[in-house]
């Protein structure tokens, strides 16, 4: 008990004495470089999380932002295609960048763009970590000696384990021998490793690897050590081949309406200005064992022309639901498996059970006579064929989804850039003639003020299972909806943020016996109150109609309005250079509008240390939550080591406790520490079945090793 008091006395010393001195420091500061520089995407992840009521894999996205980090652009030898890999830009600031660009020559400072319409000094501090300013230089000759001389070797390795451990690792021998399928075979800690080898952009090679929890290691069912295995080569830039990739990859054109591989940010409405925009291909080391593509992929650009291929085939888990009498081959399967888990037989069970193969490619063609004016079109094809025939049960809410063993989508997308403005958008067909498209339009009247527009209409019938476009539902299909957002600085220090989105599901959905339509909007309030202290105001609504809670069994259901409201209040400070402290105060309720919505709360306080060589970073949270029902539950993106991501749903009422520390062990050696440790004064047992655990206490162990030679 004295432990908890003391717990909560430091909270309330972290959250007072910084709101205590906010008006004593004028002094303009630089932010802390903060692990994995991806603090500002954080909202957007929570969003996210939140929408598609699941744990996602965000390493692509996380590997993405942390590569470009390493390798930020140079502003002084970049191409304008380049410039789309800066995040937080809109297309009306990328347009003034180029012009500044060309207009004038070499950057000196990274302080000159403060002279371009739209940059200040936060936005210049956001995506300092994406760019670079240096001369052009050109790499030297591929010999040997010199891929040995010049080639950077990055080597990471990670161990994570939870406590204590739940019931599946608790089961004594006589319960095993009894019944193999009561316990995990495995240990409970999970491994991850990560080799990159780069020689300057031209080369890249990857390999990684992970055991997840009650996996087995080099025996059992994991006789490879490792469960999973990502590996690719990839060259670039060479001649007209722009991109080279063998293994492990992902592919996405257009706004991802027809092949649209991985995870994207702008696919959830929210206030992130940015859109799910084409990535062409990329080679990945992402660790989604349920969704990833492995074989070969090539990119070749000649002038205005750019034309991509790739072929993927592998083995994917599946719930087999019939299989051949002779051969004993699946042939048919009810769903694929995507938690990538193989520890008890039922899992293994699922494991490999089909083959996929997925082949396709895009062609496009961008023109930009001069500055002000550029176009891009681009015609997509997307085929994909499996070793058995997906037959899932039919349910009138499923009964238009994809069945079968191949399917074929093609698609046509355009974009246009003219004074400022941005139009997009892509149609997209299946081989089922289900048809499903989306435009969009980015408008800036003013340099101060951005405004977004979408309008899709996903028919009910179109089928794609590698679709990632914009929209509500986590499959684009059965949808129509329109999308507008504004994002205006109405005052050097203060700038508001808002959207709205309507939409309509034309057929029943799972839980959602009619026809329905919704509503959601969002506002943001951010001011700068001086130059090392920001405050954001936010608030987000969203209406649903679901089916009424009834008796078990009742096959015959009432619909009913559910709301979700989420207020939030955050604190940006940094006192001193190294030092910053982030608050934040949420209210969240959620429920059927006619009945009583017990709110939810959440406040933490968040400390950010940079003061010794040795220690580089130290980041400090401590978490007061009351979420009572699982309807209100508040997805909090929290503090990670690099390349990790940890996006934890809040529920119950406890206190949350994180700490991270990067140690600069040498100048080619950092390690990681992270700890957390939850309380829950409500309950003294969570989980269920082989996840069980007793007791009112949770906590984790990370510690990861990083060389770079």
């Amino acid at each position: 008990m004295k432990t908890i008091i003391f717990i909560h006395i430091e909270l309330i010393t972290l959250i007072v004495v910084p709101l205590l001195t906010l008006g004593q420091i004028n002094k303009l500061t630089d932010t802390v470089v903060v692990s994995e520089n991806i603090s500002h995407i954080g909202d957007q992840i929570e969003k996210t999380a939140e929408a598609l009521e699941m744990q996602n894999d965000y390493s692509n996205l996380v590997e993405d932002l942390i590569e470009l980090s390493e390798k930020p652009v140079n502003l002084n030898a970049v191409q304008e295609d380049e410039l789309n890999k800066i995040p937080f830009l809109t297309p009306a600031q990328r347009e003034d960048l180029i012009k500044y660009l060309t207009t004038y020559g070499e950057v000196l400072s990274i302080y000159e763009l403060q002279s371009i319409s739209g940059f200040d000094s936060v936005l210049i501090r956001k995506i300092s970590p994406f760019i670079s300013i240096s001369r052009p230089s050109n790499s030297p000759t591929p010999s040997p000696k010199n891929l040995l001389r010049f080639g950077r070797h990055n080597f990471l390795v990670r161990y994570e384990q939870t406590f204590p451990k739940s019931a599946g690792y608790l089961a004594d021998d006589s319960a095993r021998a009894a019944n193999p399928g009561s316990f995990y075979p495995g240990s409970p800690q999970r491994y991850y490793f990560r080799y990159n080898y780069t020689w300057f952009d031209k080369l890249r090679i990857g390999i990684a690897g992970e055991k997840d929890p009650g996996e087995q290691f080099f025996q059992g069912a994991q006789r490879n050590g490792l469960d999973f295995y990502a590996v690719y080569l990839c060259l670039s830039n060479i001649g007209i081949l722009k991109n080279l990739t063998i293994g492990n990859f992902r592919a996405s054109f257009g706004q991802g309406l027809t092949m649209g591989s991985g995870l994207s940010l702008g696919s959830v409405p929210g206030f992130s200005t940015n859109i799910s925009v084409s990535g062409g291909i990329r080679p990945s080391t992402g660790m989604s064992e349920g969704s990833y593509l492995r074989g070969l992929a090539a990119t070749i650009k000649s002038k205005r022309f750019e034309i991509s291929g790739f072929a993927s085939y592998h083995p994917r888990d599946a719930s087999s639901i019939k299989a051949d009498s002779t051969t004993s081959e699946v042939s048919e399967i009810s769903s694929f498996a995507t938690t990538g888990y193989h520890r008890t037989g039922q899992e293994l069970a699922k494991r490999n059970a089909l083959k996929e193969f997925v082949g396709g490619g895009n062609i496009n063609f961008s023109m930009a006579p001069n500055q002000q004016f550029g176009f891009k079109i681009g015609l997509t094809g997307l085929y994909c064929a499996y070793s058995a025939q997906l037959a899932p049960k039919i349910y009138p809410y499923n009964q238009f989804g994809f069945r079968g063993n191949q399917n074929l989508n093609t698609g046509f997308d355009l974009q246009i850039r003219y004074h400022g403005f941005y139009f997009f958008g892509e149609v997209s067909r299946s081989s089922n003639n289900g048809l499903a498209w989306l435009a969009g339009a980015i408008l800036n009247p003013d340099s101060r003020v951005c405004i977004t527009v979408i309008y899709r209409n996903y028919q009910t019938t179109y089928q794609n299972l590698f679709s990632n476009a914009f929209g509500q539902n986590s499959n684009n299909a059965n949808e129509r909806g329109i999308y507008a957002a504004i994002n205006a600085a109405v005052h050097p220090k203060v700038t508001v943020s808002g959207y709205m989105d309507f939409f309509t599901f034309p057929w029943i959905k799972y839980r959602v016996d009619a026809p329905t339509i919704g509503q959601e909007f969002g506002m943001l309030l951010g001011w700068q109150a001086s130059g090392n202290v920001k405050i954001t105001l936010r608030f987000y609504q969203k209406n649903l109609r679901g089916n009424e809670a009834t008796d078990p069994g009742q096959n015959i259901h009432e619909l009913c309005d559910n709301l979700t409201r989420s207020y939030r209040l955050g604190i940006e400070w940094l006192p001193v250079n190294g030092i910053m402290f982030r608050t934040r105060i949420e209210i969240k309720e959620s429920g059927e509008s006619t009945r009583n919505r017990p709110l939810g709360y959440l406040l933490y306080q968040e400390a950010q240390f940079k003061l010794f060589k040795w220690l580089e970073t130290t980041t400090l949270r401590f978490a007061l939550f009351d979420v009572p029902h699982y309807t209100s539950r508040i997805y909090v993106y929290e503090p990670e080591v690099l390349f990790g991501y940890s996006v934890p749903a809040y529920q119950g009422r406890g206190l949350r406790t994180c700490l991270v520390m990067k140690f600069g062990i040498t100048r080619k050696i950092d390690f990681w520490f992270r700890g957390g440790i939850t309380y829950y004064s409500d309950r003294n047992e969570a989980g269920s079945g082989l996840d069980l655990t007793k007791g009112n206490l949770r906590g984790e162990l990370t510690v990861q090793l990083l060389v770079r030679l």
